[in-house]
């Protein structure tokens, strides 16, 4: 974890974001959600709905940290029940915010 002072002296707090199958590590800013990061980083994902759980196209593993993520919120959970092929490991990309530890993050194809 890092923290980072901007300009106007905001603290910005940093962790790593490590993505399968790349295997590329990111510098990532706490409080943003995993889509966010991973759009930012340029990494391959998509999104059908905006961000707003109302579809299945950033659905993700988190192998590492995933307790350091926000919550489940019920209308992730709900997209979630509806899904093949989930695991304990499935978030929303869109949903889940990023916490203070590394995580890693395994992107299906």
């Amino acid at each position: 974890m890092t923290t980072l002072s901007t300009p106007d002296a905001t603290q910005i707090t940093m962790t790593t974001m490590t993505v399968m199958p790349s295997g590329k590590s990111y510098e990532v800013a706490t409080g943003t959600t995993l889509l966010k990061a991973l759009q930012a980083a340029g990494e391959p994902i998509k999104t059908k709905c905006g961000g707003e759980a109302k579809c299945e196209t950033c659905h993700v593993f988190v192998t590492a940290g995933r307790k350091t993520l926000s919550r489940i919120k019920p209308a992730e959970n709900e997209k979630l029940d509806g899904m093949v092929g989930i695991s304990s490991n499935s978030r929303l990309a869109c949903q889940a915010v990023i916490g203070t530890e590394p995580i890693t993050v395994e992107l299906i194809a």
